[in-house]
């Protein structure tokens, strides 16, 4: 998706900031020529494609059932509520930052979404010149930054299913540490987002291997680990604890149990997760390989473990030789 397929229709500016007595709210006509238009475009597109965003739903009678618009036309009121609600947030909690609140309503692939971006106001130093001819420098703490979903909070709620992502971040909120804008504004709870489930899983399957296999055999099995993680969100659009279980620690019964346990400590369920291109793009790239020497050498995922082209032999004193093959030509 791109931001010429995002159309529009309404868009609410506000100011959360606790110096002042109450969140500023504002309409702003736009049209698609308009450099704010496309920037809010991009932000909308982004915050439907991140893989880092956590995800809550929501059912009838819910709170959100209740206040999220069902046309542009409550859109104001939506921000009215929500922006209150962060404003009271900001001001009660010194560790959740002022800014500037974009409410946006608008259609993706024909259907409508209702979205908030939260921005940190950045800060700049202005060249300023008095009546008297004197010049000096301020900081300015009241422009908007150039950045995209990496400088701002946001959610995107999905009417139609009911859904919302939003971004993974927490704050303390009365001394508890919490995804706001799920919990206290949107009353709800979320789930693990992709990306951190999908870390998850390969970052306790490759404590396990280090816990449970000799030194000698941990790199082979986390190769093993990578391309069976990369196998499968290639060919089935999905990751499965399940799989990784059988394809890594079937040889170890210790290992298979201690994964088993991490994985229902964490909360991951064994059932196939699915997993968007983008993160089957992540998984499937080049993996680096770094020998104790200092070498690194990038190899596709998909090469790793496939002895036409990637060879790794072991000597008796332990040392490894690693073979490349059915190379044509190098470029330095």
């Amino acid at each position: 998706m791109r931001a010429t397929d995002i159309e529009i229709y309404k868009v609410f500016l506000t100011t959360i900031d606790a110096t002042l007595p109450c969140p500023n709210c504002s309409e702003v006509k736009l049209d698609e020529e308009d450099a704010l238009y496309g920037y809010i475009a991009k932000l909308c597109v982004a915050s439907l494609s991140e893989t880092g965003a956590v995800t809550a739903n929501y059912g009838v009678g819910d709170y959100a059932d209740e206040t999220v618009p069902k046309n542009p036309e409550e859109l104001e009121a939506f921000t009215n509520i929500v922006a209150g609600q962060i404003y009271e947030l900001v001001r009660d909690n010194t560790e959740l930052r002022a800014g500037s609140g974009i409410f946006v309503y608008f259609l993706a692939e024909e259907r409508p979404f209702v979205a908030m971006f939260k921005l940190p106001f950045q800060e700049m130093f202005l060249c300023r010149l008095d009546a008297e001819g004197n010049v000096s420098w301020i900081l300015n703490s009241k422009v908007m930054p150039k950045g995209g979903l990496s400088k701002c909070e946001y959610f995107v709620i999905d009417p139609g299913t009911q859904s919302v992502r939003l971004s993974d971040t927490q704050h303390y909120i009365d001394d508890v540490r919490c995804n706001y804008l799920a919990e206290h504004v949107l009353k709800m709870r979320p789930k693990t987002s992709e990306k951190k489930t999908v870390e998850t899983m390969r970052e306790a399957a490759v404590e396990v291997i280090r816990e449970c296999y000799p030194k000698e055999q941990v790199p082979e099995k986390i190769m093993d680990l990578k391309k069976e993680v990369a196998d499968r969100a290639e060919s089935s659009g999905c990751v499965s604890v399940a799989c990784v279980e059988e394809a890594v620690f079937s040889d170890s019964e210790k290992a298979g149990e201690l994964y088993r346990e991490r994985m229902e400590k964490e909360q991951i369920p064994r059932e196939p997760i699915a997993v968007s291109p983008k993160t089957e793009r992540a998984l499937t790239r080049k993996q680096k390989i770094v020998t104790d020497n200092g070498i690194e050498i990038l190899v596709p995922v998909s090469y790793l473990r496939n002895p036409d082209f990637v060879e790794y032999v072991q000597a008796d004193d332990g040392k490894i030789t690693i073979l490349l093959k059915e190379i044509n030509s190098i470029e330095l």
